[in-house]
């Protein structure tokens, strides 16, 4: 069985701020798909190429070489990721850059690399039903929209980028829909998943939650 904790779950419920510092405290790295397939979206937009061109998306996708630096956070090329990838604009155009198979073959096959060479907390989409489908541990974690919307804005402020709660909570709808009605890969549940509602639950609560299950379950 891999050494992975697969987090799943709809955008904005803690999986990255959860599976960063999950991943500190256990001793694991971390694996970031969602700023996988945004530094793809951002490479493309920099280079003018549309969602449809799904050749050319692979290309560049074959072309980004994710690892783990010394420090144990992911890297891309040898460097670190760049912080434009959290930008709006990414957000608005991820979705539809990441649904080609063009794209999510290769960047997947990147992930189980990555998930194989050492213990993992991997993060996304369909890192439990599809990247890592055996994982050892695995959970999908949800919370309601609003709460969601309200997080992004602090993050994106925090981080020095203009944001509006309409528009945040308009795109986290949007993004739902398209992460779940999509025909590869499509975001669910996991079958033996353990589902949490972030929504009433501070960082430190899912994170204490998630250890638990996993030191009680090693």
């Amino acid at each position: 069985m891999i050494e992975v904790i697969a987090l799943d779950g709809v955008s904005g419920a803690g999986k990255s701020s959860t599976a960063k510092l999950l991943a500190k405290e256990l001793g694991f790295c971390h694996i970031d798909s969602g700023a996988m397939y945004r530094m793809l979206t951002y490479e493309a937009l920099r280079q003018g190429i549309r969602s449809a061109q799904h050749v050319e998306l692979g290309k560049i996708a074959e072309s980004l070489h994710f690892s783990f630096g010394e420090n144990q956070e992911m890297q891309v090329n040898g460097k670190p990721l760049p912080p434009e990838i959290r930008g709006s604009e990414v957000s608005a155009n991820v979705s539809e850059y990441c649904k080609p198979r063009e794209v999510r073959e290769v960047l997947a096959g990147q992930q189980r690399k990555l998930g194989l060479s050492r213990p993992s907390v991997a993060e996304g989409r369909d890192m439990a039903t599809v990247v890592f489908p055996d994982a050892r541990w695995k959970f999908y974690m949800t919370a309601r929209p609003e709460v969601r919307a309200a997080r992004r804005v602090r993050e994106l402020q925090a981080a020095g980028h203009p944001a509006q709660y309409d528009e945040i909570l308009q795109n986290l709808q949007e993004r739902d829909d398209k992460d779940t009605t999509r025909e590869l890969s499509p975001l669910r549940k996991a079958d033996g998943a353990v589902e949490i509602d972030t929504s009433d639950l501070t960082l430190e609560g899912q994170i204490s939650i998630i250890a638990h299950l996993v030191r009680s379950a090693s």
